[in-house]
């Protein structure tokens, strides 16, 4: 079985789903990983977790090996080990878990985006683009993985294509229902808006690890890690009509993992205004490993910054905290009329 293993290490990261956390929490606490498993998270989260030093790893092994004859007790000890080390959006998961929370996931983005259609019209001279929260099949092979991430941040791109009719004077990206999954579609999908030009390479945020910074960058063709390729084409994508044009971001507390990534990477953007409430706090980044008995644990394992290099792995608030959807919406509109770019339209 072929699992993502992180930007970190040589695969796809996959940042864990908001969703993954509360299935986790409901899950029956009779599922728990066997021995085995359970010798291989303690290892890795010793070794990789973020916030590794505030656990007594020996301590943690002696609790966990005392409660192997209590599986609730043992999914609770567990579980308390894993939000302690990884600041709480590390999680321990069976794959038939990950395929519910994924499915969920896409569910709240369907919504979301249908909810977009009818809410509340924006200003002809507006575009209103929902980016919803996104994974690939859990247990997809690579290649599979890849073809889904890359029909996705195409569609992504085709629903900018289709709103860019010449007229547009401004953009709303909608985050406030993306709990996350896979960054990397998101910021290739929604690179027209991102980009402020249609040539060369712009830098738009990066993670900070314990051996430095890793830099995130968008060509006109792909994402890149370091300067080194993540998710491309193979050709260039779609390049606005009006190049840098102001662009108003709509987060709220279910903005999570790569939802704060996306939020993140257009903080520091020129034209730019975020509107709203304050993000869930899970701007970290998840390095997803498989187990020996086929569960798979999320590592939290960086902290993720906006171009300017600020960030602190919390919750981000927005430029202007606004209560409501018909609110925020009219705040982001508000701003948006009142920019160069769409005066005398």
């Amino acid at each position: 079985m072929q699992m993502c293993k992180g930007v970190l290490g040589n695969g796809a990261l996959m940042l864990t789903l908001l969703a993954a956390n509360a299935t986790a929490a409901t899950a029956s606490t009779s599922e728990v990983p066997s021995p085995e498993a359970q010798v291989q998270i303690l290892d890795l989260l010793e070794h990789e977790a973020m916030y590794r030093d505030k656990v007594d790893w020996p301590a943690a092994r002696k609790r966990l090996a005392s409660l192997q004859a209590y599986p609730g007790a043992l999914h609770t000890a567990l579980r308390e080990i894993i939000v302690e080390s990884t600041g709480g959006h590390g999680v321990w998961m069976t794959l038939a878990r990950k395929r519910e929370a994924t499915e969920r996931s896409k569910q709240v983005g369907a919504e979301a985006v249908a909810k977009a259609k009818v809410t509340g019209a924006v200003d002809a001279r507006i575009g209103w683009v929902v980016i919803e929260g996104y994974a690939a099949t859990p247990g997809a092979a690579r290649q599979d993985e890849f073809n889904q991430d890359i029909q996705r941040a195409l569609q992504w791109q085709d629903v900018i294509r289709g709103k860019d009719s010449g007229d547009r004077c401004g953009w709303i990206v909608d985050l406030r229902s993306n709990h996350g999954g896979n960054m990397w579609p998101m910021l290739l999908g929604v690179a027209p808006l991102l980009r402020t030009s249609s040539t060369g390479v712009e830098e738009v945020g990066s993670f900070a690890t314990a051996h430095g910074s890793r830099r995130w960058s968008l060509t006109p063709t792909m994402v890149q890690v370091d300067g080194r390729p993540r998710l491309g084409f193979g050709r260039p994508g779609y390049s606005l009509k009006q190049p840098g044009a102001p662009v108003a971001v709509l987060v709220g507390s279910n903005t999570a993992s790569s939802g704060e990534a996306t939020m993140l990477s257009f903080r520091g953007r020129p034209q730019t205004r975020s509107f709203g409430q304050s993000t869930a706090g899970f701007s970290t980044s998840n390095d997803t490993r498989p187990l020996v008995d086929g569960s798979v644990l999320a590592v939290t394992t960086a902290v993720m910054k906006d171009r300017t290099g600020a960030g602190a792995g919390a919750r981000i608030t927005p430029d202007e905290l606004t209560t409501g959807d018909a609110a925020t919406l009219a705040a982001a509109q508000a701003w948006l009329l009142a920019q160069p770019a769409c005066q005398g339209r």
